[in-house]
């Protein structure tokens, strides 16, 4: 780990930053209209380089210091900065296990740490900025019933995948996803829990990472499962 010098929109920073790489210090990083775009549907701050390359991902504290000191010293401060129990460890984490089951999610720089108890966004995670990429949820909105239920068809067809691996999916919703202007998938924002041993419970855990309303309605959540029990139950790598 190393100490990186960094600014959001001229004001200085430092970070205690893990796995950096191809990182030039001090990094220049602004808000502008296209972070904007991600905090419209995320409830993280975004900033970006000046060659529009790397974007920068910052987790605010839970609590107040000022007015829940002692909520704010033992979640924010001890366990998530003392213990590293932060969103962007946990983040570039299961990025990475996505990686090595071969699906797609941005290049990763990094993920840092701020032991400033001034500075409220402690989690910070450097990412590769994609361009020409949508987030799931605005794209979904705009398509008719025959393009989502095909979105659903490759969404369940990576779900599987990593189910097959011994995983499910915390918080599935569409702005987890980016989709490419050729209707790639890339993954972000993704947090994984292991799949229990027994058949059934495997199971439900999948169908409970699949709520109706982040799937925009019942209609899509039972299209969902039914795809995914047809997935899992004839290929030859099925859940077991």
């Amino acid at each position: 780990m190393k100490l990186l010098n960094l600014s959001f929109d001229g004001k200085a920073h430092c970070y205690l930053l893990a796995h950096c790489r191809e990182l030039t210090p001090p990094l220049q990083l602004s808000a502008t209209s296209t972070t904007e775009v991600f905090e419209s549907v995320a409830s993280s701050r975004f900033f970006l380089s000046p060659d529009d390359t790397v974007l920068a991902k910052v987790v605010p504290d839970k609590f107040d210091r000022t007015t829940q000191p002692l909520k704010w010293l033992g979640r924010d401060y001890l366990e998530k900065r003392g213990l590293f129990q932060f969103d962007a460890r946990k983040e570039y984490r299961c990025g990475r296990i996505l990686q090595h089951m071969g699906l797609a999610t941005p290049r990763y720089y990094g993920w840092g740490i701020s032991l400033n108890p001034f500075n409220r966004n402690a989690s910070l995670l450097l990412m590769e900025h994609i361009r020409d990429a949508r987030p799931g949820g605005a794209v979904f909105e705009t398509l008719d019933q025959q393009q989502r239920l095909a979105l659903l068809d490759t969404l369940c067809q990576d779900i599987a995948h990593i189910a097959r691996h011994g995983y499910a999916l915390r918080d599935l919703h569409y702005n987890n996803l980016l989709i490419t202007n050729d209707d790639k998938l890339i993954w972000i924002d993704t947090h994984l829990r292991r799949l229990p041993q027994p058949h059934d419970e495997r199971w439900a855990a999948i169908k409970r990472s699949l709520n109706a309303s982040k799937l925009g309605g019942d209609t899509y959540q039972q299209y969902a499962l039914h795809q995914l029990r047809v997935l899992l139950d004839t290929q030859p790598d099925r859940l077991n």
